[in-house]
Order: structure tokens, then C-alpha cells, then sequence
């Protein structure tokens, strides 16, 4: 029996990424971007399967990055994808971004995934030199998120890395950027769906916020109007 075949997606932060893989990358394609995702994501599919010469009716399995990442990005993932396994009729499981940032990393040591939240937070997990997270992805204040590898000379990676590697030698400790994209690519998230045995009834994916948005609604009293 060949392999299944793994259509994947990101959204969740800078960057529109999709990948088909089956034994290996079929053909795949990322576009960094801050805004648009939900433009350019079926587009994007439909040249991916074009390229690798399959239709979607070919899709055995879809994968899915959940977060954390931007609200509107990580929405448009989890909503075009489960309106495609609903089509399809084929199971769709998510995974978290950090992890597969994280698998982008060339580093024998571990990882920290710093990903900048602002207002001196990080969407931060910590790898093991296989990539295998020693927690939960969390929102953290930078002493926290580099108590997650708890030891020096690791790497760190992510749009959070260099504010991170700064506050790490201040304390004296020893961490280096790797050079990884900023961002998860569909590519590595597909070679994570493609090695997970379990996808026997997967539940339905649901988004991973870590924090509140940082929209808050109108205040009545500037705009009388509104509250009528």
C-alpha cells in the first residue's frame, strides 16, 4: 500500500504556506505575507496539486497548523481546511505551530520557540534535540520562556529570537539564532502528519489561543451613537 497522500497548510502568522506530500514533498509553496492569508489560500492549494500533477479527490489527509499565531490567520487555516475534509470526506488533524517551527531548526541541541506576542510576551515552547516539546506552548515574559530549556548554549528561533538571545546574555547565558524562517512552512508540518500513526477518529481541530486579542470594542461614551 503507497503512502497517504497529506495536503497541509499554514496561516498562522507571516506567511501563506501549503505543501502535498506523500513519502516526501510532492510540491509545495510559501509566500510570506502579514495580511491576505484568506485570499491566497485556495489559490495556493490549487497550484500546489496542480504542480504535483493530483486533484484534490487525491488527498488522503489533511494537516493543519492550530497556533498559536495571529487570530485571523489561524482562523483562515482551521476554517478552509475543515470546510475541504468536509468535501472530501477525509479526516483533518492540527498541529501547533511552535512544533513545527520548531523541526525547521538545523541545531543538535535543543530549541526554544519564541515567537513575539508584544507587550514583552512570547508564544514560547521548548524541543529536545529530536524536536520532542517538553511542554505545552505558552504565553510567557522572556525570563520564562528561556526557563523552558533550563540549560545554556541552546538555540532559539522565531520573530522573538533576537530579543530573547539579548536578554539571555544579559544574564550571562549563552544562546545562539538559528537560522530558521520566522514562521511554520506547510513542508515540515506534512513530514509531522506524515509520521503520527494516530489518525484513527482525530477531533475536530479547534484554534490554540494562548491570549486574549488585542481588540477591545468601543468605548459608548466617545461614540453615543453606536450604543443606540
Amino acid at each position: 500500500m503507497s503512502a497517504p497522500l497529506i495536503l497541509a497548510c499554514d496561516t498562522t502568522q507571516g506567511a501563506c504556506s501549503v505543501a502535498a506530500y506523500r513519502g516526501g514533498v510532492l510540491a509545495e509553496e510559501l509566500t510570506p505575507m502579514r495580511k491576505g492569508h484568506a485570499e491566497a489560500l485556495i489559490p495556493m492549494m490549487e497550484r500546489v496539486m496542480a504542480d504535483a500533477k493530483l486533484t484534490m479527490r487525491d488527498i488522503d489527509r489533511l494537516a493543519v497548523t492550530h497556533g498559536p499565531g495571529t487570530f485571523t490567520g489561524t482562523r483562515v487555516g482551521l476554517s478552509a481546511m475543515r470546510g475541504l475534509a468536509l468535501a472530501l470526506d477525509k479526516p483533518l488533524k492540527a498541529y501547533g505551530s511552535l512544533h513545527v517551527m520548531a523541526l525547521a531548526a538545523a541545531h543538535d541541541g535543543p530549541v526554544l520557540v519564541g515567537v513575539d506576542a508584544r507587550r514583552d510576551i512570547f508564544y514560547a515552547q521548548g524541543f529536545d534535540a529530536s524536536r520532542t516539546p517538553f511542554g505545552a506552548a505558552q504565553a510567557l515574559a522572556g525570563d520564562a520562556a528561556l526557563a523552558l530549556i533550563g540549560e545554556d548554549g541552546f538555540g532559539v528561533l522565531g520573530s522573538g529570537a533576537p530579543l530573547l538571545r539579548d536578554l539571555a546574555a544579559a544574564q550571562g547565558a549563552g544562546v545562539s539564532v538559528l537560522d530558521a524562517p520566522d514562521w511554520p512552512q506547510a513542508a515540515h508540518l506534512a513530514a509531522l502528519a506524515a509520521a503520527d500513526a494516530d489518525w484513527d477518529n482525530p477531533p475536530v481541530p479547534s484554534p490554540l489561543y494562548l491570549r486574549p486579542p488585542d481588540a477591545t470594542l468601543p468605548n459608548p461614551a466617545k461614540f453615543p451613537e453606536r450604543a443606540k
